[in-house]
């Protein structure tokens, strides 16, 4: 059985948003500066109910620029896209500690400016008490 055989075989049964069509009218919404309860209602008009939530996930997965996903059987590569260096990289901490730079080099670790100290100096919270 060759792939063009399975595909008309088989549906795919991945889950799509139903919000997927209306892509295009949600992002023309939100560029004209509706708000995403005013796109909800605008839904619900149209028969699609769903939560703000819905819609504002919806709009935080995808960006304006991505054009609506449509399953392709293979995902081509170029040249190009391989030579690109990954820009998501970030820079990793030679040490577990959260407050240290992760460009430092010279392994100087930058400590908390609040330090804990177990035993605090009662005189100085309390005064010099000599009251026998």
């Amino acid at each position: 059985m060759d792939i063009d055989e399975f595909e008309r075989t088989t549906q795919p049964k991945a889950k799509r948003s139903k919000l997927e069509p209306f892509h295009a009218q949600i992002f023309e919404l939100k560029r004209k500066g509706y708000a995403n309860w005013q796109i909800r209602d605008w839904l619900a008009a149209n028969n699609v109910k769903v939560s703000q939530e819905a819609v504002r996930k919806f709009i935080k997965s995808r960006d304006d620029t991505t054009p609506p996903t449509v399953p392709t059987s293979e995902k081509v590569s170029t040249q190009e896209d391989l030579d690109k260096p990954n820009k998501e990289e970030k820079p990793k901490t030679t040490t577990g500690n959260p407050f240290a730079k992760a460009n430092k080099t010279d392994g100087d670790i930058r400590r908390n400016q609040f330090e804990y100290n177990p035993t605090p100096d009662l005189t100085k919270i309390y005064g010099d008490n000599n009251d026998e």
